[in-house]
């Protein structure tokens, strides 16, 4: 390889990564543009409803007419963009400290701070809290953002196999003497696979390792626990967790990031973090509506039940037609397939059944597998739920997974 771009072609040339025509297939379908009103379970695509199970608007409160009116109201009163400014220089209005303060006592945490998005928030944590005397222990699985954030500290890292406590527990032993200042980063629920970390236990090895924890909540935060807490409050643990990390583009239904923790951490990553320091805040129009949108969410514990019920409806009769759900404990819903057969799965579901739902393939995910990932809101019925299902048993039928695609 001897100019900076010939890595592009030779990634679409190995045959590993696509086989005949299924470069251009994935660009179809990653490419394909989305219609601006995809927030509900309906939107329109191409001149026709199209049923869609990918957002991870999990609650339905992207669209809630209370979130709604505060960002017209907010609109009209101070414009799209304002503040103009980063947080440090002129972009801190009363809002951001009204979210950060609200955040921090939804979190049980003496302090919160706010990022433009989700892997700012995950990037800039770690990027100003870890350092070239300092040991991260990550998860293999962890989100994207927490691993760039941790390559990009400086810390030396290190990696345990998934969900494996025994594994995690020896890195703890061995590194002790050798790497005092360490801490565990984790997800409360992972994004691909839909299974929970085992927190109770790594809180347990953080304690008697004498480590730190910090915990991506992102698709746990509004779905789990009390009032939508978390994934540590629903496994008891809220406490152990030292800096909580999250997203408002879930659950909550709007967009950016947060971390909470310690008044003094907090204020620490203030100074520190660049995702926070070298761009512009939060619009003021999204800080409001999501203000509006916390309220809702933790007072949605209808939309809670729903959720969650539509979740076990969708899972059993996925699995009552013989599709391979892993190990998921929550509403994502990753349908295990060989090679890139999610491709032609999807396309299928789009282009003949009018449903969108979102193919996952290398190197989102390792080499040789695909999945399909279904996100079941509250928003959905059991008709749109049923829809789906039969819609995958029928290309199932037409298929043999993994070894030939649908025509």
């Amino acid at each position: 390889m001897k100019d900076f771009f010939d890595k592009c072609e030779a990634f679409f040339s190995d045959n590993k990564t696509f086989g005949e025509g299924e470069r251009h297939l994935a660009a179809d379908i990653f490419s394909n543009v989305s219609p601006p009103g995809n927030a509900g379970p309906w939107m329109e695509c191409d001149g026709r409803r199209v049923l869609q199970f990918s957002t991870n608007d999990y609650l339905g409160l992207a669209m809630h007419p209370e979130v709604r009116a505060r960002a017209v109201e907010i609109v009209e009163q101070y414009g799209i963009c304002s503040p103009m400014g980063s947080r440090l220089m002129t972009g801190t209005t009363d809002y951001h400290i009204e979210l950060e303060r609200k955040m921090a006592q939804f979190k049980r945490c003496e302090s919160a701070v706010t990022f433009a998005s989700g892997a700012m928030a995950m990037m800039g944590t770690l990027i100003s809290l870890a350092g070239a005397r300092d040991l991260l222990i990550l998860d293999e699985r962890a989100h994207a953002s927490l691993i760039l954030g941790a390559k990009a500290s400086g810390a030396k890292l290190l990696f345990f196999r998934h969900n494996d406590v025994a594994h995690l527990e020896s890195i703890l032993e061995r590194t002790a003497d050798e790497h005092p200042s360490r801490a565990i980063v984790v997800d409360g629920v992972y994004s691909m696979d839909g299974d929970l970390g085992p927190l109770a236990e790594i809180a347990g090895l953080k304690k008697k390792y004498h480590a730190r924890l910090i915990v991506d909540d992102a698709h746990g935060t509004g779905v789990f626990g009390e009032e939508g807490r978390g994934t540590a409050a629903h496994l008891g643990v809220e406490p152990a967790v030292d800096i909580h990390l999250g997203t408002f583009s879930k659950a909550i239904g709007t967009i950016g990031g947060f971390a909470a923790g310690d008044a003094t951490v907090i204020e620490f990553v203030r100074y520190h973090a660049p995702t926070y320091i070298f761009t512009k805040a939060m619009p003021l129009v999204v800080v409001a509506a999501t203000l509006v949108a916390l309220d809702l969410l933790q007072n949605a514990d209808d939309r809670r039940r729903t959720l969650w019920s539509n979740c076990r409806y969708l899972q059993q009769a996925l699995k009552a037609k013989g599709l391979d759900l892993g190990r998921t404990e929550s509403p994502i819903t990753p349908i295990q397939l060989q090679g890139n057969d999610a491709l032609y799965i999807a396309d299928k579901l789009r282009k003949v059944y009018g449903i969108w739902v979102s193919p996952v393939v290398y190197p989102a995910i390792s080499l040789g597998r695909s999945i399909i990932r279904v996100i079941p809101t509250a928003q959905h019925t059991e008709d749109d739920l049923d829809r789906l299902v039969d819609g995958l048993a029928e290309i199932r039928g037409a298929m043999v997974l993994g070894s030939m695609p649908v025509n």
